[in-house]
């Protein structure tokens, strides 16, 4: 059980530091116009 909590830990570390850098990407992308709005 414990190591399982520590692979499931690593998981979402991993998943954070994905999310960062997508936010990160999102941040850099937000200066050029989107092309399609959602919705449409």
């Amino acid at each position: 059980m414990f190591i399982d909590s520590e692979k499931r830990l690593k998981q979402l570390s991993d998943e954070a530091k994905k999310n960062t850098e997508d936010l990160e990407e999102a941040k850099k992308n937000s200066r050029f116009t989107q092309v399609s709005p959602k919705g449409w």
